[in-house]
Order: C-alpha cells, then sequence, then structure tokens
C-alpha cells in the first residue's frame, strides 16, 4: 500500500468507496430514505471539483481509502480531517491509521498545532477510532443531511 496524491482516474472508486461505507456503516444513524438515494455517479460529480485536496491510500490501481485535509485557521484549529474514509472491507486493516497519520504529519510540517476532526455523535466505530488515535472529545453540532438534522462530536489532536 502506498499514500499519494489523488489523480483524477481515482474520482470513480472515491465516490464509490463514499456511497458504500455510508451505506453501510451510516445504516441506523442517517435515515435509510437519504442513504438508498445516495449513488456513484451524483458523488462523482462532488468529488470530481475537489479531488485534488485528497490523499489516497492505494494497492495497484485500487484506492483502499481516502482523506480530505485541509489547511485552516478556525476558531478552535488551524487544520482540519473534512473527510477520512476506507473501504468497507478493508476496515481494520491499519489503512486508516496509514491516512490520520499521514495528515498529522501533513500538518506538522506545515506548522499546524491543533487538528480536528467531526464525526456523527452516534457513529460509536469512529469516535473509538478517533479516541485511539490521541483525539480528545472536544466540542458538538449539527449537521444537516436531507431533511434532518444530525448530532455531531469533534474530536481535537495537539500536533
Amino acid at each position: 500500500m502506498i499514500l499519494r496524491q489523488a489523480v483524477k482516474e481515482d474520482v470513480r472508486q472515491i465516490a464509490g468507496i463514499l456511497v458504500e461505507d455510508w451505506q453501510t456503516a451510516y445504516r441506523g444513524i442517517i435515515d435509510s430514505s437519504y442513504l438508498d438515494s445516495m449513488n456513484v455517479d451524483q458523488r462523482y460529480e462532488i468529488e470530481i471539483k475537489r479531488y485534488d485536496q485528497y490523499m489516497v491510500a492505494v494497492e495497484g490501481d485500487e484506492v483502499l481509502g481516502y482523506s480530505w485535509n485541509v489547511m485552516s485557521d478556525g476558531e478552535d484549529s488551524d487544520c482540519e480531517i473534512i473527510a477520512l474514509y476506507v473501504r468497507y472491507s478493508k476496515r481494520k486493516s491499519g489503512i486508516g491509521r496509514s491516512l490520520m497519520e499521514n495528515a498529522m504529519e501533513s500538518f506538522r510540517k506545515a506548522g499546524k498545532k491543533s487538528m480536528i476532526i467531526w464525526c456523527l455523535e452516534d457513529n460509536l466505530e469512529s469516535r473509538k477510532f478517533y479516541e485511539k488515535m490521541g483525539g480528545n472529545l472536544h466540542g458538538t453540532g449539527t449537521h444537516r443531511w436531507g431533511d434532518r438534522d444530525y448530532n455531531m462530536v469533534s474530536y481535537l489532536y495537539k500536533l
């Protein structure tokens, strides 16, 4: 497995990972009607506009996972992992850890001091991972998907 900057040819797989991950991991957390309405073609049109901001974990031609890392000057942090997804069948194999460690190291090299990541409050598997990676529960908020607001929590990391 190698980590590299995403290229245009990765976008369809990135979109597929997101749709599969949401439809599997968020079942019972996010309304089924919203999850069932998701499709790879729609996600492709969204991801093609920002793929150059992603790091991907690849093995051969297969994208195993990706992260969307941004430098920002937020109120609580100066950088953020906006998204971190691993192909559902490849979870618990170190891919997420590699992507997260890569993001943190990139942020450190850029002189950043504090990283934040947001997560659905009811996504206990991800929350456990973020805590294991050293994140401290920091704040709460909401995010709207479809016609419903969902509770979110953030984790803060000192870099």
